[in-house]
């Protein structure tokens, strides 16, 4: 996965000019897509688009090797502190699982 940083400063989605200096040179570094879960919530009631999913989980997951989060969807239940690895990437989604 890349990461994005400027002035310490990390993101998986490269910005037009950094947030702290307004810089538009940003460093760019592969790291690994594992992680753990930080937040989530379960959605039950999806927008029309993914009802046919429904109920999923969507999931903050913090990232091992960066200083950074990733918004991901996960398809089982998971609960705070649970690690978890990209499964695939859908529709620009990223989907995740939980590491037994």
């Amino acid at each position: 996965m890349k990461i994005y940083s400027c002035c310490g400063k990390e993101s998986i989605t490269k910005k037009y000019f950094c947030s702290e200096c307004g810089k538009s040179e940003f460093e760019e570094k592969e790291v690994s897509d594992s992680g753990t879960v930080y937040s989530f919530t379960k959605i039950h009631i999806a927008p029309a688009e993914f009802a046919d999913i429904a109920p999923y989980n969507v999931v903050l997951v913090d990232l091992d090797e960066a200083d950074a989060k990733v918004t991901t969807r996960i398809e089982e239940d998971v609960k705070i502190g649970d690690k978890v690895n990209l499964d695939r990437i859908e529709n620009d989604a990223y989907i995740y699982k939980r590491v037994s």
